[in-house]
């Protein structure tokens, strides 16, 4: 498989079908709204960390357009379909992503079909109401239900409000022939509904001997009048960092904590190791030094619960047969609830406990954070090792500056063919990591399969 960037259209023109002008000097599209401070709608949905994500991204480049603008963000799933349904649909999803459960997870990627006809009138009906009421003059949106419904709600907004908006969807997971929840919606639209669509995209993953125009025909057709190819979507924090190099020296990162027992139990697990840290309010800042080895641990917004538990387990024991070297270990774990056995307290507790801990070692157990937070982290890491979401694919691709390791769910062995860990991964996500693999030569891993890796960096 290869990858091709396609060349950006120089000019769309403002009286044809579309209402943007994109710069050839600038990638990210540039909106020529005259006066008026514009109302722009996000559509979005809590069935993904990504897809929220990329909606703050746009948002977030929006506001630095212009500060006036008003943004109205809507959750498909929380905001549109019924409240009891769709809170349903999010824990299922969040509940397969913890228990890190592959064959949910790809049950759920192929239930969307189903979904979208089910869900079809309530996405139509509330997106008629929401262009109404709030008189919309832009629509994102970063999520994959109702785009048939949502287009031709906009389609009868448009007619009766004589406005010529289109729906820019945003395509969060990257383009792969595997990324169907997305396109097959998109292939389906009919001739009218695609007069009024726009695809933002960056460059597909192409077959041996594959065009880009055959590429978006067969998965979507869509020809490159209905594209807009732009760099990595990410949010404001990551673009500070895009065009750095990193250097070697003392830095400083952060995480944020949300109540007093996360700030002991962060505390608590910091203290075994050496690094040193500073208290500022609701944030605690650790000083990494110019030699500290750097390893951050992200299983998604709802990490795999299991699985980050014996990457923590499986580090210190590799840290103990690497003992010259600092390490600093930034483990996500989710949210903390005070008086609760959550993933964050069972690591913590583990580390507090651990006989024989090595100084050399520091853990910090982390809350869900925010992209300030995020952005420097991946920036200075010398390994990541996430799931291969979208969005998350995109932020690293864009500050990663260290080995990107891909975690799989594979299990039952300590050897594993590329196939094999490709199976241990959702399919579109395991797309996702294909094109990490070719763009910024990504490894896969799982806990048991690591660690050779892992002392082999560590003694370089």
């Amino acid at each position: 498989m290869t990858l091709q960037y396609p060349s950006r259209p120089e000019t769309l023109d403002l009286d044809s079908d579309c209402p943007i002008e994109a710069k050839p000097s600038d990638p990210k599209v540039q909106v020529n709204w005259g006066i008026k401070s514009p109302k722009v709608l996000i559509i979005t949905s809590s069935g993904g960390g990504g897809l929220l994500q990329a909606a703050k991204a746009f948002e977030q480049e929006i506001r630095e357009q212009d500060p006036n603008a008003t943004v109205i963000c809507r959750d498909v799933m929380t905001d549109w379909i019924w409240k009891v349904i769709g809170n349903f649909f999010v824990k299922l999803w969040n509940s397969a992503q913890i228990r890190g459960s592959v064959r949910s997870q790809s049950f759920f990627g192929h239930s969307a079909r189903i979904a979208q006809y089910i869900f079809w009138p309530f996405i139509f009906v509330c997106s008629i109401h929401t262009l109404f009421k709030e008189d919309i003059d832009r629509v994102i949106d970063t999520q994959v239900f109702g785009t048939a419904a949502i287009l031709k709600a906009l389609r009868f907004f448009n007619r009766r409000r004589n406005k010529n908006i289109f729906l820019e969807k945003v395509l969060v997971d990257l383009p792969t022939k595997k990324a169907t929840h997305f396109f097959l919606p998109i292939k389906a639209l009919s001739k009218k509904d695609r007069k009024n669509f726009k695809l933002i995209t960056i460059a597909p993953m192409l077959e041996k001997g594959q065009t880009e125009e055959e590429f978006w025909r067969v998965n979507c057709n869509l020809t490159a009048k209905e594209l807009q190819y732009e760099d990595y979507y990410v949010r404001q924090s990551f673009l500070r960092y895009k065009h750095l190099e990193r250097k070697a020296e003392r830095v400083t990162l952060m995480t944020r904590f949300r109540e007093k027992e996360e700030l002991s139990l962060i505390e608590k697990t910091v203290k075994r190791g050496s690094g040193n840290y500073t208290v500022i309010g609701d944030k605690i800042e650790i000083t990494i030094a110019p030699e500290s080895f750097v390893f951050t641990l992200l299983l998604g917004s709802q990490p795999a619960s299991d699985a980050t538990f014996n990457y923590v387990k499986k580090f210190i024991e590799i840290a103990r047969v690497c003992p010259l070297r600092p390490i600093h270990l930034f483990a996500f774990c989710a949210n903390h609830h005070p008086k609760q056995s959550t993933l964050f307290k069972r690591v913590a507790d583990f580390i507090e406990n651990v006989p024989d801990y090595p100084r050399s070692l520091t853990i910090i157990p982390m809350s869900f954070q925010n992209d300030d937070v995020i952005a420097p982290l991946f920036f200075r890491s010398d390994i990541t090792c996430t799931r291969s979401g979208g969005q998350t694919a995109m932020e690293l691709m864009s500050v990663g500056r260290g080995k990107i390791w891909v975690h799989s769910e594979a299990k039952g062995k300590t050897q594993f063919t590329n196939e094999e860990l490709l199976q241990g991964i959702p399919g579109w996500e395991s797309a996702n990591a294909s094109y990490l693999q070719h763009v910024k030569n990504a490894e896969l891993v799982t806990p048991e399969t690591f660690a050779p890796r892992l002392v082999q960096c560590l003694k370089t």
